[in-house]
């Protein structure tokens, strides 16, 4: 386990930019529970962003965040209530700054 620094660039409202310390943790490090439910999800999603790339997971507040890289950034992270839920937004945004920048959405 181990502190870091992240800036949040999403919300479930709009876009901001915050800064927090977050203790961010792979899947396979969660408490014994909270890993039993995700790999859950993760098994019943085998071919989902999440089952496949296995974001880390931390807490801001009573917030979970799923993210892959460095830094939480949209397109590479969700956000929720729940682990599961937090892996769903994750699923569901997927790489999305790439694909609503591609030209190919109505205009």
């Amino acid at each position: 386990m181990s502190g870091t620094l992240f800036g949040v660039i999403k919300s479930k409202v709009q876009l901001i930019d915050v800064s927090f310390c977050m203790t961010s943790l792979a899947i396979e490090e969660l408490p014994p529970a909270i890993k039993e439910d995700v790999e859950d999800y993760l098994e019943n999603h085998p071919r989902s962003p999440a089952a496949r790339l296995r974001p880390r997971m931390g807490m801001v507040g009573d917030i979970w965040l799923a993210f892959i890289g460095p830094e939480v950034r949209q397109g590479a992270s969700g956000l929720g209530d729940t682990p599961r839920d937090a892996l769903e937004d994750f699923n569901r945004n997927f790489m999305e700054p790439l694909i609503s920048s591609n030209g190919s959405g109505p205009h």
